[in-house]
């Protein structure tokens, strides 16, 4: 009798835990359920994303004066620059932080890619072939691309023909470093920041190098030995520059639309620029 009870009392165990199991199990399943039933989870580069996370991650290249740049203020390492306060302002409209995300150029379309950045504001032309990449906003400011060149080779470049055959310098994955290939023999060094292509425009391991006339202005005031050669322009097919968004972004590309138009109206894109060229200059 005592053989029967003890059986029976493993039979029981064993059936509960069975069946607790099978209530663990529906359980998730239902708690699966209920999540796809709710819908996907709102992403974060979103503009409902970005307010419900509280911050907006700014992608940027900061070796861009006058547009973003690295500066000591208050004895601290510190991005600033054009860019820069327009991200500041579009943060304060959103009513949300700005966290700034310092990278190479041509990294910074994959990074709203991947969602790691929500924005990018790098003096950026919107190309066709950028516009196939991500969402582009309204033209902010209005662009042309110059020649900046060592002092010592003033009187050998003076036009767009005494280009050719030369060895320019340009940053790679920028609208620059196609107008380079456009002219005739010449030899592209292609780098990952301005800084090093007007080390090696001073140290006079390439003839020229092709900017935006802003940056390049901004180059030449910074250092005796370089300037622009004036009158010279280039054409890269997409003057102005924009702020950048996840392709398919459409609601923040339409709420940063609205808040250029707001900067316009008011006059601070005029502003800001004059103050970052002193800032840098």
């Amino acid at each position: 009798m005592t053989k029967k009870i003890g059986l029976l009392m493993v039979l029981v165990l064993v059936l509960s835990s069975l069946l607790v199991g099978c209530g663990t199990g529906k359980e998730a399943a239902a708690d699966n359920n209920s999540k796809v039933a709710s819908g996907a989870e709102v992403e974060s580069y979103t503009l409902e994303g970005i307010k419900e996370k509280g911050k907006i991650i700014l992608g940027t290249s900061a070796d861009y004066p006058p547009f973003e740049t690295h500066a000591i203020i208050d004895g601290k390492d510190q991005i600033v620059g054009f860019d820069i306060e327009i991200a500041k302002y579009i943060a304060e409209e959103l009513g949300v932080e700005l966290e700034i995300v310092d990278m190479e150029f041509d990294k910074l379309l994959g990074g709203l890619e991947t969602g790691m950045l929500d924005m990018v504001i790098a003096g950026m032309n919107p190309t066709p072939e950028r516009e196939k990449e991500a969402n582009f906003t309204d033209i902010y400011f209005e662009t042309t691309h110059t020649v900046l060149i060592h002092k010592d080779s003033a009187s050998e470049i003076t036009t767009v023909e005494d280009l050719k055959g030369k060895h320019i310098g340009v940053q790679m994955g920028t609208t620059q470093e196609e107008v380079a290939k456009t002219i005739e023999n010449a030899e592209i060094l292609s780098l990952s920041t301005n800084p090093d292509i007007v080390m090696n425009l001073k140290t006079k391991k390439i003839h020229c190098a092709i900017m935006e006339k802003a940056v390049a202005q901004s180059f030449a005031k910074a250092n005796d030995d370089l300037m622009v050669v004036e009158g010279v322009t280039l054409d890269s097919g997409a003057e102005g520059v924009a702020i950048a968004v996840k392709k398919g972004n459409d609601e923040l590309t339409e709420k940063l639309n609205e808040i250029i138009a707001d900067l316009k109206a008011q006059g601070l894109l005029e502003k800001w620029y004059v103050e970052a060229n002193e800032l840098y200059n």
